[in-house]
């Protein structure tokens, strides 16, 4: 039986007063707030394209294995087109005080988080803000410094002490853990991952899609089937719930000024490169058959969650 002398009282704080009227704790929380470390990462956004409707991606560079943007169509806020906009031009910038060197979001990638993780577009994770303007607000106060000094690319995640929204992805572990699959259910996926990985390295889109209703057709009830995601990967997805989480996922790597320039940003966890050739390859266009091989391996144990 618990000591009802030593019990804390329902709605008090540690110093016996009434919880968020207690002087003593807001005076902690000031000193804590204090000692954290501060970004020294401004946002300026371009406010021609502040509030954009579409972005969509007109011509691509062909002569490189993944085919970066190149151009892109612009939907401005108004409704109004802007056409043959180069599509690495800055809509958002993280301007770092301390180092000089800056982290930039492209108009490729601005449309691209946009459409896939505030919109909702497809299976994935997707952010509970309305638009990128306010995530990046949140997002300029956390950057670590070090990203836009650090060399090669950087993926990471890290922790936003507040919603993010919803995390798209989760381990087979979780899944069975929670009961939303079954051992039958990974048993009869895992039997295709070596024609999956096959597919995803050399195989057509219509090779992809006869296995995906192949698959459905045998195992109608299934509760891991197959789906194509980001154009043309084959990955096994989940119709259960997305999770909340507090944690932010970004890619940054280096571009043509000395500074970096986002890839990607999506709620929750550190994620594996999609097994897609064209994010392995280098620029003359040879697979790094190892990495492929860790992502096709990886994108068997994250799988997507395509419930809300």
């Amino acid at each position: 039986m618990p000591d009802r002398m030593s019990a804390q009282p329902t709605g008090l704080c540690p110093h016996g007063n009434f919880t968020g009227s207690c002087l003593q704790c807001k005076a902690d929380a000031e000193r804590n707030k204090e000692s954290e470390p501060k970004s020294h990462y401004s946002l300026e956004a371009d406010q021609e394209f502040l509030g954009f409707k579409a972005v969509e991606v007109t011509k691509e560079d062909e002569t490189k294995p993944w085919k970066p943007a190149l151009e892109v169509k612009v939907t401005k806020a108004d409704g109004s087109t802007v056409e043959g906009l180069d599509a690495a031009k800055p809509f958002f910038t993280f301007k770092n005080s301390e180092s000089g060197k800056d982290l930039s979001v492209s108009a490729a990638a601005a449309g691209h988080i946009d459409d896939l993780h505030i919109k909702g577009k497809e299976a994935g994770s997707h952010f509970d803000y309305a638009s990128l303007e306010d995530l990046f607000k949140d997002v300029q106060e956390k950057l670590p410094d070090s990203v836009a000094t650090d060399p090669g690319v950087s993926a990471f995640d890290m922790e936003m002490g507040k919603n993010m929204g919803k995390e798209g992805i989760s381990s087979m572990a979780e899944l069975l853990a929670d009961g939303h699959v079954s051992e039958s259910d990974v048993t009869a996926i895992t039997s295709l991952k070596e024609e999956v990985f096959a597919l995803n390295k050399s195989g057509t889109p219509e090779q992809k899609k006869a296995l995906i209703e192949k698959f459905a057709a045998e195992h109608p009830d299934a509760k891991i089937k197959l789906q194509l995601v980001r154009g043309a990967v084959l990955v096994p997805i989940a119709d259960a719930p997305k999770r909340d989480t507090t944690k932010l996922f970004m890619v940054f790597g280096p571009d043509a000024k000395g500074g970096k320039t986002m890839y990607t940003a999506s709620p929750g966890r550190n994620m594996p490169r999609h097994p897609d050739p064209g994010q392995h390859k280098s620029g003359e266009g040879v697979l790094d058959e190892q990495t492929f091989k860790e992502s096709s391996e990886a994108w068997f144990n994250t799988i997507m969650l395509t419930g809300k």
